[in-house]
């Protein structure tokens, strides 16, 4: 070949190898010095791409499982604190259960009230009070809040607290029928129980016979009151409009067919003439005889069947005609606070036929604290008549009374109470001078109580049992049971709660161990683009190195081949 000095090609293309593999080497340095595969964008533009957006995902991800943390820490502050509510409304049923037996005396419940008072004010202030990052968690404000758990928008999880204040919870519903009058046989149907189907019961004979009347109904309901989430009781009693007077039963004077005869009593049955002979037989009878604090005769039906009277007990007994047939009342619980929809047959003899008025209401935890009002007193059936069975003397000549039709009084009693027309106006009549001394007959009242003798107003007043306000909470017997439904209302309501943010828990727990899943292998295929494999890079960087070191001995060698051109010279 010929030789060249003014372009050494040799040279050149050393020169040119050279400087490639210094840019390689330079790559290779870099990526040894930075583990990264990826150090710009011409180094793998497509890769750099797909590796910023896995890099983006594992960010957001793992702000996500802070998130999902954030939630969780919530959820967990809040059931703590309903447990320790769950452990007051425990507390509040135990104090109630305590409060539910005649034992206790008046001041004792009241201590039992104040107690409980003072727990529903903790209960409240737990509710109140119970706080994450400045947000309220139990007051009723926590509904559908979101938590981001995902990459993209709208990958949420919700959560709602319900409200937990004592005014919120324990809504109990109370469904009192009248008082029934009449046997028969009673078909009851709880529709929509669980909000579609209908409960059927069986047939329950309502009479006087042992295993019928409110008692053996209550008890079909109450067997299946887990299905249905309504439970039942029942009050069959009568009880006298005044304190016992002076009297005489009749010859066939019986009690629910059992014949117990003539009997006569005295004042305020001192001697216990008549309320021994009814008790003689009251395991026959099923029927208990006693006096309330104000004198009066009561007749208590221990097991749910009816009170039929035969013959006559006679007027000093102070029971109306009307009252000689009482198969009770029946009260319906349910522990939604939702009303209770019943159908069927034979309805007005547990009195919820459609003539029937049934008293209704829904009363929460707090409600309990007050005194309850009469109307809702009696929807809780305390009270053995409908609206308190107001038994009013009537207005009108006595005689003309007694002609009427409805009286239910017979001639010569001189009085009727109760029953017949106008029995809801109180007496104002001008003849109240034969009304007042036919009374005093019957009753031993005297004549003066016409002129306003406090006497005949007292008696008159003992004569109204209609219903009235009853005294707070646990300070009754009726009362402390009616706490005992309201608190395990109150129980349930709270521990839903508290189910449903431990399924909201559960469900991010799950998300955040898929979540953490996820981020791990997007964080592995985003390696796998952007990192280097130190093993092969340095390899690559060896080879580079010593490409280099040649290159610049094939470029030295280059150079010198140049000098061959001076000896053809010499």
């Amino acid at each position: 070949m010929g030789f060249r000095i003014n372009t050494n090609i040799g040279a050149m293309n050393a020169h040119a190898n050279s400087t490639i593999t210094a840019r390689e080497l330079d790559k290779s340095l870099s990526r040894l010095s930075s583990g990264l595969r990826i150090n710009s964008a011409a180094d793998d533009a497509s890769g750099m791409a797909i590796a910023d957006s896995l890099r983006s995902q594992a960010a957001t991800l793992g702000q996500a499982i802070n998130n999902g943390n954030d939630a969780i820490g919530i959820l967990q502050t809040a059931d703590k604190a309903m447990d320790e509510q769950l452990k007051i409304l425990d507390t509040i049923k135990v104090k109630a259960t305590q409060a539910a037996q005649d034992g206790q005396s008046t001041k004792t419940r009241n201590m039992l009230q104040a107690d409980i008072n003072r727990l529903m004010e903790e209960l409240d202030n737990i509710a109140n009070t119970t706080a994450f990052n400045g947000k309220q968690l139990l007051s009723g404000n926590f509904i559908n809040q979101e938590f981001q758990l995902g990459a993209q928008s709208n990958q949420t999880v919700k959560a709602s607290i319900g409200p937990t204040q004592s005014s919120k919870i324990g809504v109990t519903r109370f469904e009192t029928g009248s008082q029934a009058k009449d046997s028969g046989i009673a078909q009851l149907t709880i529709k929509n129980y669980n909000g579609v189907d209908d409960f059927k019961f069986q047939p329950v004979v309502i009479s006087t016979s042992v295993g019928t009347g409110m008692g053996a109904l209550a008890e079909e309901i109450n067997r299946v009151s887990d299905i249905t989430g309504v439970r039942a009781n029942f009050l069959v009693e009568t009880t006298g409009v005044g304190n016992i007077k002076a009297g005489k039963t009749s010859q066939d004077f019986s009690i629910n067919g059992v014949r117990i005869g003539e009997v006569e009593y005295k004042d305020g049955d001192e001697n216990g003439a008549l309320i021994s002979a009814i008790n003689s037989v009251k395991d026959t009878t099923g029927i208990e005889a006693s006096k309330d604090a104000n004198g009066r005769l009561v007749l208590t039906s221990r097991d749910g069947r009816g009170i039929e009277i035969g013959g006559s007990i006679g007027a000093g007994a102070g029971i109306l005609n009307k009252d000689y047939k009482n198969y009770g009342r029946l009260s319906l619980i349910k522990n939604d606070g939702k009303d209770i929809l019943i159908s069927g047959s034979g309805l007005s003899s547990i009195g919820m036929g459609a003539a029937d008025m049934i008293s209704q209401a829904s009363i929460s935890l707090r409600e309990s604290k007050g005194n309850i009002d009469s109307n809702v007193a009696d929807a809780m059936g305390f009270n053995a008549y409908k609206g308190g069975g107001k038994m009013i003397v009537t207005v009108g000549s006595v005689s003309a009374y007694m002609s009427s039709a409805g009286s239910g009084m017979s001639a010569g009693s001189g009085f009727s109470v109760g029953s017949g027309k106008d029995m809801s106006k109180l007496y104002n009549s001008t003849d109240a001078l034969v009304f007042v001394t036919a009374f005093s007959v019957a009753f031993g009242v005297s004549a003066e109580a016409v002129a306003g003798n406090s006497q005949f107003v007292n008696f008159k007043a003992s004569m109204n049992i209609a219903a009235k306000d009853q005294e707070a909470g646990v300070t009754t017997l009726k009362g402390a049971m009616a706490v005992m439904d309201i608190a395990e209302t109150a129980i349930t309501n709270l521990d839903k709660i508290r189910a449903d943010i431990g399924s909201v828990q559960n469900q991010i727990t799950a998300t955040l161990n898929n979540i953490s899943v996820t981020q791990v292998n997007i964080k592995s295929a985003e390696s796998n683009i952007r990192d280097v494999d130190f093993a092969a890079e340095s390899a690559n960087f060896a080879k580079h190195n010593i490409l280099a070191q040649s290159g610049s001995y094939a470029m030295s060698q280059a150079n010198a081949v140049q000098q061959n051109v001076m000896r053809l010279l010499q």
